[in-house]
């Protein structure tokens, strides 16, 4: 690829006139949308400080969208001098030769003009062969002193162990790596409905049934801002955006060599067994593939590009995980779930009405609640597993040394009857929370709350505030 300031400024245009920013195909996109989702990373980037930041997530999710805000920001309400503020996409840069060829163009041609601190984004660095040798590179020759670097990654194994690889280059900043995911049920609400209290539990148990409907329609929507505009908008989700996400899964795969065939047989394999736990070489030989490592290797690509996340079994005596004992496969977020789902059931020309069937299956929602709500719970708490004897614990949190048990039963009914046996094998310090479709109970031994109050309370650190409303 020709590198030249020329063809830098055609991906800078405000080089030549800051408000130019406003033209921009994802700002102009962006400001057409009802819900506007503003990303933390925003507010938070340090405009003064020399780091090299990372803002990791999956395709599609609004990454390059979030820089291009963060960029309108600082020309415009920051008064950053244009030339100094640098973008480019990674899309059809190779390898780390080619991107410090890239860099070194705009560094030389921007250094004998202004010694002023460089703002610069590179979207989508995991594209990039051994991107971290480039940045290493320039940062050992004193070439981003005085300069701020945020770099895109929608892999996050690449970008963690990249980042990992430049010690003592990326600044003294007590937080250097971003998140960018779907949206959580908490930051759903937030944007679609803010006028509920969220930090009030007397206000959320009163808006309970408003709640149960916005739990359903983010079962449907996910936490995507593309999906939950469209719903809003038209009131279904046009068959385009499902295979938006779909080609961004097939894409990925493809790119490290690895099988549409044997996706789509792995997926329907933890399809068939949501909410149970799973041996690699039960799916192996349920899948039709040779080797259990084949489907291991499956399995965690897809963990790095945040479609799946996995839950591995935990000893109580030990509180120690046990890695080899089968573990639960479970989706990130509904959208994802429903996208494969309906293929798996082939019908993709029409995912919307299949995702709308599906909830209407009392037995198949209750998995996906159970899947979502313990995509929330590692979210606050990391590390999070299952333990499973005559009974089984859909989710065990360890933190400092003392457990957390969650137990998902979304259902018209649920009675703390069910739940005797938990209170005579465990100790009584311990609690159990169930999270019901319905039921409220709160005491100190077993908690009953509804999944979509749940859900905000946990965000809000509110869990043990709940006791005090007996």
């Amino acid at each position: 690829m020709e590198n030249s300031i020329s063809v830098l400024q055609q991906h800078n245009p405000w080089w030549i006139r800051k408000e130019m920013i406003l033209d921009d195909v994802n700002i102009l996109d962006y400001q057409q949308k009802k819900y506007q989702y503003v990303p933390p990373i925003v507010g938070d980037y340090p405009v003064n400080t020399d780091a090299i930041l990372t803002l990791r997530g999956p395709r599609q999710i609004g990454k390059s969208t979030s820089l291009k805000l963060l960029i309108r920001k600082l020309l415009l309400e920051d008064k950053i001098p244009e030339k100094t503020v640098f973008y480019f996409s990674l899309d059809r840069i190779e390898d780390f030769n080619q991107l410090y060829d890239l860099l070194s163009c705009y560094l030389n041609d921007i250094r004998t003009k202004t010694n002023d601190r460089l703002h610069i984004f590179l979207d989508e660095i995991s594209f990039v062969r051994e991107w971290q040798r480039c940045i290493k590179a320039l940062a050992d020759e004193g070439r981003l002193k005085n300069a701020t670097l945020l770099l895109t990654g929608s892999n996050t194994i690449d970008i963690m162990k990249g980042s990992e690889r430049m010690p003592g280059r990326r600044g003294s900043l007590d937080k250097l790596d971003y998140d960018q995911l779907p949206l959580t049920f908490y930051e759903f609400i937030k944007m679609i409905d803010p006028a509920i209290e969220c930090n009030n539990i007397e206000h959320l148990i009163f808006s309970q049934n408003l709640l149960n409907s916005r739990f359903k329609e983010y079962l449907i929507t996910g936490g995507f801002p593309l999906t939950m505009n469209l719903f809003y908008s038209q009131e279904y989700i046009s068959s385009f955006a499902y295979q938006i996400y779909v080609n961004w899964i097939e894409g990925d795969i493809g790119r490290v060599g690895k099988s549409e065939r044997n996706l789509y047989q792995i997926m329907s394999r933890v399809l068939t067994h949501l909410s149970t736990g799973i041996s690699w070489h039960s799916m192996s030989k349920e899948a039709g593939i040779v080797s259990h490592k084949t489907v291991q290797e499956y399995i965690e690509l897809l963990e790095r590009m945040y479609v799946l996340y996995t839950i591995p079994f935990i000893d109580l005596s030990s509180k120690l995980p046990k890695y080899r004992k089968n573990k639960k496969i479970a989706f990130t977020d509904p959208l994802i779930f429903h996208c494969f789902s309906g293929m798996d059931k082939g019908v993709s020309d029409n995912l919307y009405h299949a995702s709308l069937k599906f909830l209407d299956d009392p037995n198949q929602l209750g998995k996906l609640v159970e899947n979502i709500v313990g995509r929330h719970i590692a979210l606050k708490y990391k590390n999070i597993f299952y333990w499973q004897g005559k009974k089984e614990i859909d989710f065990v949190v360890k933190e400092q040394n003392k457990l957390k048990f969650f137990e998902v039963k979304y259902q018209e009914r649920v009675s703390t009857n069910e739940f005797e046996w938990f209170i005579k094998q465990h100790s009584s310090k311990e609690n159990l929370t169930v999270i019901t479709k319905h039921n409220i109970v709160l005491n100190q031994k077993i908690q009953l709350i509804p999944a979509p109050i749940f859900l905000m309370i946990l965000e809000n650190n509110l869990l043990n505030g709940l006791k005090q409303l007996n």
